[in-house]
């Protein structure tokens, strides 16, 4: 369902905060940037109190032979992590697009040109993981004929600063509940498709299979996409370090190679979920574990996502 708007007061509030962030973070340097993000995360963790337990909820059910400790590290530096990529997302929709890639650098982009050659269309896979967002703004400095998903913000105002920015890319945006018909021709015509498919869906929009290791509902459309087009599955995850980022994508998934019992949407979005399992564990800081991701993920059960944030 779309998001219903906020009033006009707080919708300008929000907005005039938001344009004296982006001075502030273009004007600042990355260290300080990378300080005050660091900061701006850890206070976070005390104001959404509902998203920290949740956070450690989700992680102590997924690796129960963790430690308290060692689990209260990991969504320690979660929250830091992500008030540096706020920043940093915030400053990179601001610099010049042809400078975009010498910020994010690619590893195996051959991964990605292999794909795109067949000329069957690439869906471009990752997760909210790492710098996901800068990610998305490189892939679209890089490459031509891009297409995502993305439902309209509660705030217009806000809403139209993003749409600008997209524009810059030349990124065409479709609304999540409308996305499949324009994503579909977009693969026909050999276009590149960016989808984070590591959220929980409800039932009726998805399948339950595991995801790091333990049943959730999550979305097939990726599967039935690539199937129906034969579109290369490539992934592809952002990884942040002190001196800017890197996006390593992975050997890619080709439907015309794979078995007769592979080509169907369970099984592909099962592996799928395998590999983005795989990089959480074995970089679990860099990953949203905040999100309500197992909600509702016995058959028949649907849970409503946490509010309690104070």
């Amino acid at each position: 369902m779309s998001r219903r708007r906020k009033n006009a007061l707080l919708q300008r509030v929000e907005y005039l905060l938001y344009r004296a962030a982006a001075r502030a973070v273009r004007a600042g340097s990355e260290d300080a940037l990378r300080r005050w993000g660091t900061r701006i995360g850890a206070l976070s963790r005390h104001v959404l109190r509902g998203r920290d337990r949740l956070a450690m909820r989700n992680l102590a059910e997924t690796f129960p032979e963790k430690s308290g400790a060692e689990r209260r590290r990991i969504i320690d530096e979660c929250w830091r992590h992500f008030g540096r990529e706020a920043l940093e997302t915030i400053r990179m929709q601001h610099v010049p697009i042809e400078e975009i890639p010498t910020h994010c650098v690619f590893e195996n982009p051959e991964v990605l040109h292999d794909a795109m050659a067949l000329g069957r269309g690439v869906v471009i896979l990752s997760a909210h993981y790492g710098g996901w967002e800068i990610a998305g703004l490189a892939v679209m400095a890089y490459v031509q004929n891009v297409h995502t998903v993305a439902r309209p913000l509660d705030n217009a105002l806000l809403e139209r600063d993003l749409a600008s920015i997209r524009a810059r890319t030349g990124v065409e945006v479709v609304d999540r509940q409308r996305a499949a018909r324009p994503l579909l021709k977009a693969l026909q015509k050999g276009g590149v498709v960016i989808l984070l498919p590591d959220q929980a869906v409800q039932p009726r929009e998805g399948i339950l299979v595991p995801f790091l290791g333990r049943p959730a509902w999550t979305t097939d459309a990726p599967a039935k996409m690539a199937l129906r087009q034969e579109s290369s599955i490539v992934f592809g995850f952002c990884i942040p370090s002190p001196t800017g980022h890197r996006l390593e994508f992975e050997e890619p998934i080709r439907i015309d190679q794979l078995s007769s019992d592979e080509k169907n949407a369970e099984a592909l979005t099962t592996r799928i979920n395998d590999v983005i399992s795989r990089r959480i564990a074995a970089r679990p800081e860099l990953w949203l574990w905040m999100h309500d991701r197992w909600k509702g993920n016995a058959p028949g059960e649907i849970e409503s996502e946490t509010t309690d944030d104070q």
